[in-house]
């Protein structure tokens, strides 16, 4: 059997003997090299998983910002249509203009608008609060307005989703006279 070398580091290093064989520099070696593989590792493991949840927090925040340009374009929609402009300047007042035969189109057309509204609510697409501060009212007046069914039959059968949106906006305001609606979010 030959007799084994020793071969000694220039620098002590901490931990580590000053003078080894060569089998015992090769564990050694290896040693190392298994720490820092398994600490690069764990470096990487910990990044995959932090850019995947940053990912995950900015595509929640572009759903979000999704879901709030919906929301707008639906609010001007409201007012931008000519049809749906033409009822809401007669709605608060219940004004002999909506009851024309003229106007009926108009009317069914805001019914409609409000019906995909409550759609879009029940998808848990809208939050119901945003939606009753932003159009309930509106719903209200209609669903109130003598003038404004005229020439539709407004069988809660047929308008089964208007009526209801309409009806939550008197548990909106009975909620909100007690404490404003500062949670509004979209």
């Amino acid at each position: 059997m030959a007799n084994e070398s020793i071969f000694c580091a220039i620098v002590k290093a901490p931990l580590l003997e000053k003078c080894m064989t060569m089998a015992e520099w090769s564990a050694t070696w290896q040693s190392l090299g298994i720490v820092l593989t398994l600490c690069l590792a764990g470096g990487a493991i910990y990044k995959f998983f932090s850019d995947r949840s940053l990912a995950r927090r900015q595509e929640e925040k572009n759903h979000k910002l999704e879901r709030i340009k919906f929301f707008l374009e639906q609010h001007r929609r409201l007012f931008d249509d000519p049809d749906l402009k033409s009822v809401l300047r007669y709605l608060d007042g219940d004004d002999e203009q909506l009851a024309r035969e003229d106007h009926w189109d108009h009317n069914r057309k805001f019914l409609v608008f409000l019906e995909e509204i409550e759609l879009l609510i029940r998808s848990e697409m809208l939050d119901p609060d945003a939606c009753q501060y932003m159009f309930g009212h509106y719903a209200n007046c209609a669903l109130k307005g003598e003038n404004f069914r005229k020439g539709i039959q407004f069988d809660e059968e047929h308008w089964m989703l208007f009526v209801q949106f309409a009806n939550k906006y008197e548990d909106f305001i009975a909620r909100t006279k007690q404490s404003p609606p500062m949670h509004l979010t979209l």
